[in-house]
């Protein structure tokens, strides 16, 4: 059975930044190829919701159901339900992720 895939509304934000930085370093045909990898992740992500990773900074946090997947160089941050799949983050590689999952929580996100 299929998951219901939703995006935060901060991983939105995290989104429309990527989407502002390839365009401008890259162009919009390198950002649709990348948006229609986006696409196909999250719809796998769906599919397939434990095939993702666990970041070892979750697991370092204690945290349960946290999975990644990455798109280029950017990864995809979720938690998995029972029936659905939350997305948080989009981080890129280049991020520390610790560093932008403490700025979230703390401004409560």
């Amino acid at each position: 059975m299929a998951h219901s895939v939703f995006i935060l509304d901060s991983a939105k934000g995290d989104y429309r930044e990527i989407r502002k930085y390839v365009r401008h370093k890259f162009g919009e045909t390198v950002w649709r190829e990348l948006e229609q990898k986006f696409k196909e992740v999250l719809s796998d992500i769906g599919e397939f919701p434990f095939a993702g990773l666990v970041p070892d900074e979750a697991l370092s946090l204690g945290l349960q159901g946290i999975r990644e997947r990455l798109v280029g160089q950017t990864r995809v941050i979720y938690e998995v339900g029972e029936q659905e799949v939350y997305v948080f983050m989009f981080v890129s590689t280049r991020r520390d992720f610790m560093t932008m999952l403490t700025d979230r929580l703390l401004k409560g996100e």
